[in-house]
């Protein structure tokens, strides 16, 4: 390992100092999507006092605080009507809790202003700032606006006009803390910063009463002396600074409406493999012998250095991160391991969560008008006779891909998300980035954990087929890479899978579920049989299952935890958990069928389909076929079921699938609707769901979030058949499979921006 960047000590140096001040803005989310610790943030360069108020009121960097006349590389996307969370922190880094001292009460505002070109120096202060929203004193609640952001963990939430012309734009919000207001000489202490952002709309009101900042507010204002320690309170606190943007009270232009449809500045670089607030690490090249090797090394280093060097008061664990995969391509070079570069997944940080709630408690818009939180911006249609995917929608774990896969014929299509999504006026079709045909029906499929789209060698998934061994495939070519047979020991059948999991922990194996077997195979024994088969029952013929007797059944779903639990879920509604990443024993199974007459009659369930383990490993959640509802697990704690989520609509033999996105989930049902369910591992008992929406006119398979959290793939089609009941039956061979003409299908990918 290289020696430890100077910056890095800096950087750690002074949190302390930054912490021991007061507040400032770090980083915001779009629609609850979290755009990154400083990603389009103008900050202080000046860490030790980043969190320092603006002082005098006249100061140019009342605008967008310290530093703020200077540009960053990125803008974040936005749209109209969408809700802008401001993150404000104590320690900027996150390092500590905490947003601002209780003493610290006022009021607060937000303010935006229409530009040339959000990442430009310069254009902060000026003209041409205008505020969509303020709150002081809340009489009804007896808070004050920053009282209640202490109260929602620093975070601050409102919504962009709706009728705003769309373009570029800085969005600041302001805090304005009186606890010094009263004294001789007054203090009163403004926090500000800006974020930098392209607002997608086909408004064309462009705001005529604008002010200037500095200049918004002057030290006679009666605000900037208000007492907040006075008892009884004051009178009712005066309003500074501008009114509140009202729809429709600007000046019109219609040329706006056409000006900028489209982004073109401050977009994340395509090469961009990883990020710390503005700055990304790019792609290395690729070599294939020793010179190469150390080459690709040095611009590794190269680029770590920028990065520490760039690094603001967030802080540098993206260039930690980076540089521990420097370190791994320095480690390859030096054991004269000259392909690659290797793939930088395994030292990709931990995405942000989602918000599950952003401030609810503040009133949102001066707009009063319903918006469509879900719009379709891009749809594949397969072939009206192939049904879609008993597997359903997948998605890469570098978020560039989405598969639909189906019973009846391979996968079908696996579709590059263009880049240009968001920005898209209207549904648009997508077309095929790579199509995989298969001769047989598809159990199963996985993506390998490294899958990268601008790293050809990465690109592998796994596919288990009926009556044919297990196939890798990589997304660029269309032949069998390698093939992996599982065989019956009595009757030299080729054994198929129902369930299909690639290893996080060592990526060179990859796990395998059927009749009372879990199987682990090794990617590079092309041709080769199982390296190990663990048995999930003592032997076929054992009638005892829990407990030493283990679980009993196909093994239909496999999921690994965070911290090397492996979960296998059988079709006779047993789940059994292995520890040692799945290759150490049993530490203890379950069986679903404890549940109350009333629940049977209301839940159902048939036959586990899905495992899905929350991010921090202590609740595991469990879909059924033929349910209504998704039982979550308390494995780590009490070992016993924590909730029931009602209302799922999944009453039917096809595998309709779930995902876990932080503390909610997601879910398709039968009727073409999506649903959501939050506060997994926070609510107990019977949960109804959150919020729903109509995606499509069929059962929707799969849903599946981009780790952005503004975009959500869906994926729906289902096979018919005259006799529901024999659908078991009909499963070990495609060809019985009949079409119902009484149904038009909906067989189709859906790509949708929230």
């Amino acid at each position: 390992m290289q020696l430890l960047n100077p910056k890095a000590v800096l950087l750690a140096a002074a949190a302390f100092d930054a912490a021991s001040a007061h507040t400032t803005f770090t980083n915001f989310f779009v629609d609850k999507a979290p755009m990154g610790d400083g990603t389009c943030v103008r900050m202080s360069h000046d860490i030790p006092k980043a969190t320092w108020p603006i002082r005098p009121v006249t100061s140019q960097d009342m605008a967008c605080g310290v530093n703020g006349d200077k540009g960053v590389a990125r803008i974040c996307p936005a749209n109209s009507g969408s809700e802008l969370t401001f993150n404000f922190r104590d320690w900027p880094d996150g390092s500590q809790p905490g947003s601002l001292d209780k003493s610290h009460m006022g009021p607060c505002s937000v303010y935006m202003k229409k530009v040339e070109n959000s990442a430009a120096d310069n254009n902060a202060a000026g003209p041409g700032w205008f505020k969509i929203f303020e709150e002081d004193y809340d009489n009804s609640s007896g808070q004050w606006c920053t009282s209640k952001i202490m109260a929602n963990d620093g975070k601050l939430s409102v919504k962009v006009p709706t009728d705003l012309a769309g373009g570029y734009y800085l969005v600041r919000p302001e805090l304005l803390a009186l606890h010094q207001a009263d004294k001789t000489p007054a203090d009163p202490q403004f926090y500000v910063g800006c974020a930098q952002i392209f607002l997608q709309s086909s408004g064309t009101s462009v705001p005529k009463d604008t002010v200037s900042i500095p200049g918004h507010v002057n030290m006679q204002a009666p605000a900037m002396t208000f007492g907040v320690w006075n008892t009884p309170k004051q009178i009712s606190f005066p309003q500074f600074g501008p009114s509140t943007y009202k729809s429709g009270s600007s000046k019109r232009n219609i040329k706006a409406r056409t000006d900028q449809l489209k982004q073109t500045l401050g977009l994340k670089p395509a090469n961009c493999i990883m990020e710390n607030d503005n700055w990304c690490g790019m792609t290395l090249p690729s070599y294939s012998d020793e010179k190469g090797c150390w080459a690709s090394s040095q611009k590794c280093w190269d680029q770590s250095t920028t990065c520490y060097d760039s690094a603001g008061p967030v802080g540098s664990k993206g260039c930690k991160n980076w540089e521990s995969y420097c370190d791994s391509v320095k480690n390859a070079c030096s054991s004269g391991n000259f392909n690659g570069p290797p793939s930088a997944q395994s030292f990709m940080p931990t995405p942000p969560s989602r918000l599950v709630s952003s401030g609810s408690s503040f009133a949102a818009s001066p707009d009063t008008g319903s918006q469509n939180y879900a719009s379709p911006k891009a749809e594949a249609q397969t072939a009206p006779t192939t049904a879609t995917s008993s597997e359903g929608d997948n998605s890469a774990k570098d978020g560039s891909v989405d598969t639909c896969g189906s019973n009846a014929g391979g996968l079908k299509c696996a579709t590059d998300r263009p880049p240009d999504l968001l920005f898209w006026t209207s549904p648009q079709p997508l077309t095929p980035y790579s199509t995989q045909p298969s001769p047989e029906p598809v159990y199963a499929t996985a993506f390998h954990p490294s899958f990268f789209l601008q790293n050809a060698a990465s690109t592998l998934y796994g596919i288990s087929l009926c009556a044919l061994p297990v196939r890798l495939y990589s997304l660029y070519s269309p032949s069998v890479l390698a093939s992996y047979p599982l065989v019956s020991p009595t009757t030299e059948e080729y054994i198929a899978p129902h369930s299909l999991l690639f290893s996080s922990y060592n990526q060179h194996t990859f796990f395998t579920g059927s009749l009372n077997l879990i199987s682990v195979f090794d990617i590079n024994r092309n041709g080769e049989g199982p390296v190990e088969r663990m048995r999930t029952i003592p032997s076929k013929r054992s009638t005892v299952v829990g407990g030493a007797g283990g679980i009993k059944g196909i093994v239909s779903a496999l999921g690994m935890s965070s911290e090397g639990i492996l979960a296998a879920g059988t079709f006779n509604r047993w789940v059994g958990l292995y520890d040692g990443h799945g290759r150490g024993g049993s530490v203890g199974v379950f069986e679903l069928g404890e549940d109350s007459s009333s629940e049977k009659t209301a839940y159902g369930g048939t036959g586990i389909t899905q495992v899905l383990w929350s991010d921090d490993g202590r609740n595991l959640c469990v879909a059924e076929r033929c349910s209504d509802g998704i039982s979550v697990w308390d494995i780590r704690g009490s070992g016993k079921r924590l909730a029931w989520l009602k209302g799922r609509n999944a009453k039917t033999n096809q595998r309709l699938g779930i995902e876990v996105v932080g503390r909610e989930i997601w879910a398709g049902g039968a009727d073409g609707m999506v649903r959501c369910w939050e506060g997994l591992g926070i609510k107990e008992g019977v949960v109804e769901p959150s919020w729903d929406f109509k995606a499509h006119d069929d059962a929707v398979s799969s849903t599946t979030w981009h780790f952005s959290g503004s975009v959500l793939a869906t994926c729906s089609g289902q096979r018919r058949f005259h006799d529901e009941a024999n659908l078991d039956d009909i499963e070990k061979r495609s060809t019985n499979a009949v079409s119902l003409p009484s149904h038009s299908p909906d067989n189709s990918l859906k790509v949708w921006a929230f």
